[in-house]
């Protein structure tokens, strides 16, 4: 029996860095790489993004970042979760920059002063309340010029709160902010937007943007146009077909009841695959040129869909049905599932064969 089936096209990944950068021309696009290139494979994806002329990557953590570097050599690696307790060794040995994030971070950076001439990135936090220096500690660094010089700083960045709610106020008060991190410090390259920031505007972009869900073709513009294209498109072959004599309920929890005569069929996915199981009852899946409405619980490994719709002739036991494709896109299943085009591509993008278009 054929099991879920992926499809990742690495042509539209390119095209969609070169739109990106397009919209940040005085700016270097760097790559967000991390999660296994967000459930859709870092090796292909980097691979194919260094070849169009990316520079600059960014992964989570140190194994992340060691598993790029045996791929990409002359590329700039930055980990994005700092030290986090590994020895600043192991970072100069892959020639990784991390992103500091704590004065445990910046104190053990700069009693290593072997490894310090390879450079690293602060993060201070305007308004996120995760990661970062607060506004304070990095003043309070800034004061002390020689612990300051000892790290050999390359990179200043903080991260939006609500880039894609672009009439936020909070995207105003986090520039304002971060406008102020750099006094004094003319020198330093800065970096604040993400995807959807990098359409905030050229004020957001500085000198380099980290361009993360947006390659993948996650719309970082909600509600808007997606200017970005499809990257994935994820299918389940159809198992059963049924037409119902009498009405009947449909799934764990009889939460969805459908008449005599309707057809259903049984799809070859679940929520073990990453199809959210939030979505029961509201989400959709494309057949051929159909959409059929899911009924019923999402289950461990099945999905059940409302068919009657559908001319008879035009399925079948063992058709694919997408889950993701041209009429269900990553945004639509989430908006369904109550959740972000993020959570959706990590989820459903790491399971079942992949074929890659390249």
């Amino acid at each position: 029996m054929r099991e879920i089936k992926r499809t990742i096209n690495l042509n539209i990944i390119e095209e969609n860095f070169r739109r990106l950068q397009n919209r940040a021309p005085s700016s270097a696009m760097g790559a967000v790489v991390k999660a296994d290139g967000y459930g859709l494979g870092m090796t292909a994806i980097a691979n194919r993004l260094a070849h169009a002329g990316c520079r600059h990557f960014f992964v989570a953590t140190l194994k992340e970042g060691q598993a790029l570097r045996s791929l990409l050599t002359e590329t700039t690696i930055f980990v994005l979760n700092g030290l986090s307790s590994y020895p600043p060794q192991d970072f100069h040995q892959a020639r990784l920059i991390p992103v500091l994030n704590s004065f445990d971070d910046i104190h053990a950076w700069s009693a290593a002063a072997e490894v310090t001439e390879l450079g690293c990135a602060i993060h201070v936090d305007t308004g996120m309340q995760r990661l970062g220096l607060t506004i304070d500690e990095f003043e309070a660094l800034k004061s002390d010029s020689e612990l300051l010089n000892s790290l050999n700083l390359k990179l200043l960045i903080s991260h939006l709160a609500c880039a894609e709610q672009s009439q936020s106020e909070m995207n105003q008060t986090q520039l304002r902010r971060f406008n102020g991190l750099s006094d004094g410090l003319p020198e330093i390259s800065r970096s604040l937007a993400n995807s959807s920031g990098i359409f905030l505007g050229s004020n957001f972009q500085f000198n380099l943007c980290r361009a993360g869900a947006a390659l993948y073709g996650v719309n970082p513009l909600p509600g808007q146009t997606n200017p970005m294209q499809p990257v994935v498109s994820v299918s389940a072959p159809i198992l059963q077909i049924r037409q119902l004599n009498q009405a009947s309920s449909v799934g764990y929890g009889a939460t969805a009841t459908m008449n005599p005569g309707t057809r259903l069929a049984t799809i070859a996915a679940g929520y073990a695959d990453g199809y959210p199981r939030q979505a029961s009852n509201l989400s959709h899946v494309q057949i051929g040129n159909w959409l059929a409405p899911v009924v019923g619980k999402v289950s461990m490994d099945l999905i059940s869909v409302d068919i009657s719709d559908l001319p008879v002739s035009a399925i079948c036991v063992g058709d694919m049905a997408d889950l993701i494709g041209p009429l269900v896109s990553i945004d639509d299943l989430a908006a369904a599932a109550n959740t972000i085009g993020y959570e959706i591509l990590t989820n459903l993008g790491r399971h079942g064969e992949t074929q890659t278009i390249d």
